[in-house]
């Protein structure tokens, strides 16, 4: 039996019952939804999800999810994949930072990683208020993957220096104890 995995993305205005729409067409054809992230933004609901099965079953969840979209004005995208092996010469690390919200946040963030090899593998931000002063505050948090050989110490030392200079808060903990030394 050929096993398939099916990225598909959707985008279109919130409202209840999206989840329980999609996810449930993708059991009724008998797939497995293996991953997901799903979130509002401004008013709209933004999924993307990997869904596994046999490849008549992955079809059919294919076609139904595309009707769905369509009847649901949603815009969507299905890309065929194959699941991701382990790495043994990765290390997981999570990066949370906060601070006065300034244009470039993520783009400065994502040259630093980058330049060390990091492959961020999740990202999330989020812009908030201060309670009493009403200052918007820019959250962020990542799970990366870095290079078994990154110098990590370099890394923390260079995010402290952006830090000290967008005045943010930055730490970079480690995902996988293995590695705490």
């Amino acid at each position: 039996m050929n096993q398939r995995h099916v990225v598909l993305t959707a985008v279109g205005s919130d409202r209840p019952g999206i989840v329980k729409v999609f996810s449930g067409a993708i059991h009724a054809a008998g797939c497995n939804l293996e991953d997901s992230r799903m979130a509002v933004l401004a008013g709209e609901f933004a999924l993307i999800l990997l869904f596994s099965g046999p490849s008549e079953a992955a079809l059919q969840a294919e076609r139904t999810t595309t009707a769905l979209a369509e009847s649901l004005e949603f815009r969507i995208a299905l890309k065929d994949t194959r699941p991701a092996p382990a790495s043994l010469t990765q290390r997981r690390y999570r990066v949370r930072l906060a601070g006065a919200d300034q244009p470039g946040i993520v783009h400065r963030i994502g040259d630093l990683l980058a330049s060390h090899g990091a492959n961020i593998a999740s990202l999330e931000s989020r812009l908030t208020h201060a309670a009493f002063s009403g200052t918007p505050v820019f959250n962020l948090e990542a799970e990366l993957e870095l290079p078994a050989a990154a110098a990590i110490a370099t890394l923390i030392t260079q995010l402290e220096q952006l830090g000290d200079e967008l005045a943010l808060q930055i730490d970079l903990d480690p995902l996988d104890r293995a590695f705490v030394g």
